[in-house]
């Protein structure tokens, strides 16, 4: 397998503090498995959510859309025409853009905020698919595409992934995948 440098796509830092941000909400939320309930995670929002709503409807342009309202709320909206795991997927990166324009991620200094678009892939990916679980079923021997329909994710998103933890061990010269 060839990888490209991990660091390349993206600071280590905000990479990771973009892994810490998915993982304490998992923990947050009490996920222990997949496939992770974003939907539901939106319709009940922590308090760093000030006023988000989940709105679903046929969008035609967009899988999903982050938007701030002038009363100060906020939504994500979701195309329901859209196949279920492109719906997860796209409902995760949306929930990165909402933290992004927080006022917790303000109060953080949270690096990229005004950027948020350039890593709600990233943080989708680790929301959805958190790295211990994929150790997890890249030791089971599961395909991409058994990844996938377990995740509840795109087929491409579940490759994505897998390849990352692979480049990551990789690069810190583990000669093998274990299980945290």
């Amino acid at each position: 397998m060839k990888c490209k440098d991990p660091d390349q796509e993206f600071s280590t830092a905000e990479a990771f503090l973009v892994e810490c941000l998915a993982m304490g909400l998992l923990q947050a939320y009490g996920v222990e498995g997949p496939p992770v309930p974003v939907q539901e995670m939106i319709r009940h929002p922590l308090p760093i959510f000030e006023r988000l709503t989940l709105l679903e409807l046929n969008l035609g342009l967009y899988d999903a859309a982050y938007r701030s309202l002038l009363d100060g709320s906020h939504l994500i909206v979701v195309d329901l025409v859209k196949p279920q795991p492109i719906q997860r997927a796209s409902m995760a990166r949306e929930l990165y853009v909402a933290f992004c324009h927080s006022p917790r991620a303000t109060e953080l200094n949270w690096p990229d905020r005004g950027q948020s678009y350039a890593y709600g892939d990233l943080f989708a990916r680790c929301l959805l698919m958190p790295a211990p679980w994929i150790r997890r079923a890249y030791v089971e021997g599961m395909s991409a595409q058994e990844v996938a329909v377990h995740f509840e994710v795109p087929v491409r998103m579940a490759v994505q992934r897998l390849s990352e933890i692979e480049c990551h061990m990789l690069a810190r010269g583990e000669t093998h995948i274990y299980e945290e």
